[in-house]
């Protein structure tokens, strides 16, 4: 409670200067500001305020160009050479050139770095070997032919590339991090170089950015100051809406969407996203190492009454891996048996937990662990219902939103609800989720060589139909071992205050700071 009196207190005491300032709400507090350690999406909306890549989205969070001015595509889709903009900054005043960005990729890859998600750009040549320690970093395949000019080379086509990165190549200050180390990060040390400077982080309260000046694009950014509050509890969120104490909330309580949409209208945002929600099984650990208590697990849970009754906002519900909301690739179920009656399945999940001892004389018990928000919590409630009938006790184990998320980094979980919202427009951003390489976002610690052979060869295909049925494949071989449970398709659920000017909906749920206004810039 402390924390939160603190930040009304320090919203409600802002000076009447005429200040542009932006409040918008967060899933949960940061586990890092480091552009190359986050992996969940409230870091990540930070990071893109602080720092900009060679690409960047715009406000309808379509590619453009960011740090490069332009870029071109070897015939063969396998080489980009980016171009850098003039007069490049950190917000310290040093030039920023690509010496700077050589840097960063080589520190992404790096295993000292340890970098989580450095395995979702394995496709540029060599980084796989250089973050197995296999290979010294200068064998990347990343040069810079000159101080503009960055040159990256990768071992397939990717036409997803540069969407890919906007978030995970993001640059660092290497004149900072060899002073300070670890501690770069701190407020008194970070420097940056997108559109706005860390000016204060309060742990459990705010993280404070204002405007950075030296943005080579800083005329055209309107906030002079955004706080990213952490508000883990719809309701809350909701009624410091009400009170006028956040201009943005990320999460409404799903109970209350007919009245939100009566009270606020326009103001209310329900937008299909490319994202996933799922529960992770814990496929190294018993006795969950065991694919039928898996597949037991999952075929008993309805999810359409999930979707219908539980959420409310129209997520479809998904059996797959990739979400329907993924255009250009298949849009059917995917786990057996999903279009049978669920007393069949229920009857069919009772004959595999047998197969696996367990039955009346021996109940299965797991422990659920989901992040203690309005939704998760309800949603875990109505699952652990639908598998009481099998005869299995759930112990339901709430936490916030950065415990939730250490527990799942550390593996301390039978099953836990995660999500993933796409880095691109392609499939296989979701397919990384078990990519036994990709440890830092396979959060059920999937290990299949087929599989991960499977995506090897459909990056290597060029055709774009074969290339989806390979993917297709790959994707029906992990759901057969059941490593995770897909759930919906995720609907984003927004308040927006009708103040700001510059929020566009769009499917990648990405708004960044830079595009935004006020209208009203005198303090409540």
């Amino acid at each position: 409670m402390k924390s939160l009196i603190a930040i009304v207190l320090v919203v409600v005491a802002l000076p009447a200067t005429g200040e542009q300032v932006l409040r918008r709400s967060s899933t949960g507090e940061p586990q890092t500001l480091d552009p190359q350690m986050w992996v969940y999406g409230q870091d990540g909306n930070i990071a893109q305020d602080l720092f900009h890549g060679l690409t960047t989205l715009d406000a309808r969070a379509r590619v453009v160009p960011g740090s490069a001015a332009s870029w071109t595509v070897s015939a063969d889709g396998r080489v980009y050479r980016y171009r850098l903009r003039d007069g490049l900054e950190w917000s310290d005043g040093k030039r920023l050139d690509s010496a700077d960005f050589l840097y960063s990729f080589r520190r992404l890859f790096d295993p000292a770095t340890a970098a989580p998600a450095a395995g979702l750009l394995f496709v540029i040549v060599n980084a796989a070997a250089v973050n197995r320690g296999e290979l010294p970093v200068e064998r990347l395949g990343v040069t810079a032919p000159d101080s503009h000019t960055i040159e990256i080379r990768l071992t397939h086509p990717a036409p997803y590339f540069n969407e890919l990165i906007v978030h995970r190549a993001l640059p660092v200050p290497r004149h900072v991090i060899e002073r300070f180390g670890r501690n770069w990060t701190r407020p008194e040390h970070i420097v940056s170089n997108g559109a706005f400077v860390l000016s204060e982080w309060r742990p459990n309260s705010y993280v404070k950015l204002h405007r950075n000046p030296r943005f080579y694009a800083a005329k055209q950014v309107a906030l002079d100051v955004v706080y990213h509050i952490p508000v883990e509890d719809p309701a809350t969120a909701l009624r410091r809406f009400r009170a006028g104490e956040l201009d943005a909330i990320v999460s409404v309580p799903s109970e209350q969407l007919g009245t939100l949409r009566r009270s606020f209208g326009a103001q209310l945002r329900l937008v299909q996203q490319l994202g996933l929600e799922y529960y992770a099984f814990n496929t190294r650990r018993k006795p969950f190492d065991d694919a039928r208590i898996r597949q037991a697990l999952s075929i008993s849970v309805d999810r359409e009454l999930l979707a219908g009754k539980v959420l409310g906002a129209g997520e479809p519900p998904s059996t797959c891996v990739v979400p329907p909301s993924v255009h250009g690739y298949f849009d059917k179920g995917c786990e057996p048996g999903a279009a049978l009656p669920m007393a069949e399945r229920r009857a069919r999940a009772r004959d595999l937990l047998r197969e696996a001892g367990f039955g009346p004389q021996r109940r299965l018990a797991l422990r659920l662990r989901y992040n203690n928000a309005d939704t998760q919590r309800k949603v875990a409630l109505a699952v652990a219902s639908m598998w009481k009938p099998l005869g299995v006790d759930v112990e339901l184990l709430a936490a916030d939103m950065k415990a939730h998320q250490q527990y799942l980094a550390s593996g301390d979980f039978d099953v836990a609800r995660a999500a993933w919202y796409a880095e691109d427009s392609d499939a296989v951003s979701f397919l990384r989720l078990l990519d036994s390489r990709a440890t830092g976002i396979n959060v059920s610690r999937f290990r299949s060589t087929r599989y991960d052979a499977l995506l090897d060869r459909a990056e290597s295909i060029v055709d774009a139909g074969e290339r989806a049925r390979t993917l297709r494949q790959a994707e029906l071989l992990a759901i057969g071992a059941h490593p995770l449970m897909p759930l919906y398709g995720y609907v984003g659920r927004r308040l927006v205050s009708d103040r700001i000017r510059g929020w566009i909906d769009n499917p990648r749920g990405v708004h960044l700071s830079r595009y935004m206004s006020v209208v009203e810039v005198s303090p409540r």
